[in-house]
């Protein structure tokens, strides 16, 4: 009920709290639902269930582990998750938000609105925003061929929703991972057993190391049916 009540609203707002930033913040992102064509236009529960986790599990432990400094999200929708990571993580250099067209004009306003002009943070200048058909690939040259054209940090929230999708995804996932250094987080709900059982047999063949990531690691209370995946 409470999420619903959130989906429906056309501003979203999220505290970063001190522990993880210089001061607290709050994050502030538009979601449109009549966006054509695209399940984007809202913040689902998967992305703040995969905050909660990084928060939590991964920034931690981050001081004993290699630094990351470029991260993109696949089919971000809103933009949140990828602009919560960008202001979250320390010495992040580059973020690119990507989706579909549809969704480019919605991240694109949610980036302007919380990298402001007009104060001295300048990590506007290192959020981007992308078009990224999964099939597309010209979409996916186009991304390989900015900055490194590889990513330290992958995320992606429900994007196991089509089997035909699957393997378009995974290819995508592959191209942009930096094969050294680089680690990718899928948090989903099983919204597609077939897709959910494909995305599993062929994330386990394609990457060095796959994993389900355990329960116990997990406090999705709010949202119990959400899975997260952690690829290599």
């Amino acid at each position: 009920e409470a999420f619903f009540e959130m989906a429906n609203s056309p501003i979203v707002s999220f505290r970063i709290d001190s522990s993880s930033t210089v001061s607290d913040e709050v994050i502030r992102v538009e979601q449109k639902q009549e966006l054509e064509n695209s399940c984007g236009g809202i913040v689902w529960e998967s992305a703040f269930a995969l905050a909660e986790y990084f928060r939590k599990r991964v920034l931690k432990n981050q001081k004993q582990k290699t630094v990351i400094r470029d991260c993109i999200d696949i089919g971000a929708g809103t933009g949140f998750l990828g602009i919560w990571v960008h202001k979250t993580i320390p010495n992040m250099e580059r973020t690119v938000l990507t989706d579909t067209i549809e969704c480019f004009d919605l991240m694109q306003r949610n980036v302007e609105r919380n990298f402001s002009n007009d104060n001295d943070d300048s990590s506007s200048k290192t959020i981007d925003v992308k078009p990224l058909d999964w099939t597309s690939k010209k979409d996916l040259d186009a991304l390989a061929m900015t900055g490194r054209g590889k990513f330290d940090l992958l995320l992606a929230t429900d994007v196991i929703f089509a089997e035909r999708l699957v393997e378009p995804l995974i290819r995508c996932l592959k191209t942009l991972i930096d094969p050294e250094k680089g680690v990718c987080y899928v948090c989903a709900q099983p919204r597609d057993k077939l897709a959910f059982e494909l995305f599993q047999e062929l994330s386990a063949k394609e990457f060095s190391q796959f994993r389900k990531v355990p329960e116990e690691e997990l406090d999705f209370s709010f949202d119990a049916e959400c899975k997260l995946f952690e690829m290599r």
